[in-house]
């Protein structure tokens, strides 16, 4: 028969490394240790249920069941949860333009948080202010009442007319003039202007659309407002160009910013979803290696969010290094993940495995007083994928843990070899 110590060390393995198949049965115990049983099964109970909540928050998952009330031990974990709910919650409403949102908690996440949504809603204005004066621009030529007018009033703008029967040029100003010297940039806007001649010709009536000019690496952008008239008794179109190429810079940068990490500049969480989801969409063969920075909180907590963050950066800067091609995004605190196309599992491994001796290693390592290391998880995806973006972020969350875990091991049985 078994002794109370091996029951009891039985049913504590089970938990910790077992825990569907954890079972004391308290009435094999002693009587003395009955009350003891009864209090450890109830203690593991509730460490069961913490431990559950605490993987569906380290894999994003908030639709979940909290423990009971009376499960004090979950208390902080569920505090926890309520907050990633409530920040959830404001960052979707800051994805549909409500700008408003405030973060008063999470410190120093919610500092980066509020400057990130000031930032945008900076650039949304200003952006707004210039398309709306670009739209006043085309409502004073639709005030015009004649082309003399229009040279007259919109002198910065480029204008041609154009005859619909031959395709001639019939008049130029002095703005487009200079620009179209050359013989191949011109024929470029003349067979553009002649597609949308033929265009025009099915209702006669104005509209208004869009150009894109390539000369050499210069890339310029045009809104064009085309008018049909008479031009001295020829049937003739007016072609109004307004350059908006700094519009469409100042929406890309905007674009830039929404999906842009502020502080490590890498790619953020909602566009690494996107590549993700269109990459499935698109049946790519790729990989994906979800990362964890290892020990980050301890340095927090130890030396500094300052210094955290340096090794947040140091980390960005290695993992930026693992090819040319892959999309680097940081997920949301310690958590990064990597999409490369054309990699094989073993192939990522790899490679991670060199990133990771270069963090250990590095010049970095040698000047700090902690060890830096990372974590990892890779999961090769089939052009023949079946599994959603949260299914293949769950299991490579589930192997980098299980690698982080393999790797405390060996790291507690080299100490302990060392110091015995």
């Amino acid at each position: 028969m078994k002794s109370v110590a091996e029951l009891l060390q039985g049913y504590l393995h089970h938990v910790i490394y077992d825990p569907e198949h954890a079972f004391l049965d308290v009435e094999q115990l002693p009587k003395e240790f009955q009350e003891l049983g009864s209090e450890l099964v109830y203690f593991c109970k509730c460490l069961m249920e913490t431990t559950a909540l605490a993987q569906n928050i380290a894999k994003g998952n908030l639709e979940v069941d909290l423990p009971p009330p009376e499960n004090e031990m979950a208390g902080p974990l569920k505090a926890l949860h309520a907050s990633l709910k409530h920040l959830t919650w404001r960052a979707q409403q800051v994805a549909k333009g409500d700008y408003q949102q405030h973060l008063d908690f999470m410190g120093e996440f919610a500092e980066a948080f509020n400057a990130m949504k000031e930032q945008l809603e900076y650039q949304r204005r200003n952006l707004l202010k210039e398309i709306e004066d670009g739209h006043e621009k085309t409502q004073a030529l639709e005030q015009s009442n004649s082309l003399l007018q229009i040279i007259t009033n919109q002198i910065s703008q480029w204008i041609i007319v154009m005859d619909v029967t031959t395709s001639d040029w019939l008049y130029v100003n002095q703005q487009a003039a200079q620009i179209l010297k050359d013989p191949d940039y011109e024929s470029k806007w003349k067979r553009w202007m002649k597609w949308q001649a033929d265009a025009l010709e099915k209702n006669g009536q104005p509209y208004f659309t869009e150009m894109k000019i390539s000369q050499g690496d210069k890339v310029q952008y045009f809104s064009v407002d085309i008018h049909p008239l008479s031009w001295y008794g020829n049937k003739a179109l007016v072609f109004m160009f307004t350059d908006v190429s700094y519009e469409k810079e100042q929406l890309y940068d905007l674009q830039n910013a929404a999906y842009t990490d502020i502080m490590t500049q890498a790619f953020n969480r909602r566009y690494g979803m996107k590549i993700l989801h269109e990459w499935l969409v698109g049946s790519r063969s790729f990989v994906l290696c979800f990362i964890d920075i290892d020990r980050l909180k301890s340095v927090n907590d130890t030396f500094g969010h300052s210094e955290g963050d340096r090794y947040i950066l140091e980390v960005t800067g290695i993992l930026h290094n693992f090819s040319l091609e892959s999309v680097l995004c940081r997920m949301g605190g310690d958590e990064f993940m990597i999409l490369a196309q054309d990699w094989n599992a073993a192939k990522a491994k790899e490679r991670m495995e060199v990133l990771r001796n270069r963090l250990i290693n590095g010049d970095f390592a040698r000047n700090h007083s902690y060890e830096r290391s990372i974590s990892y998880g890779v999961v090769e995806v089939r052009a023949d994928n079946l599994l959603s973006e949260s299914a293949l972020l769950s299991i490579a969350d589930e192997r980098m843990y299980e690698y982080k875990k393999a790797y405390r091991m060996k790291h507690k049985k080299i100490n302990r070899i060392l110091f015995e």
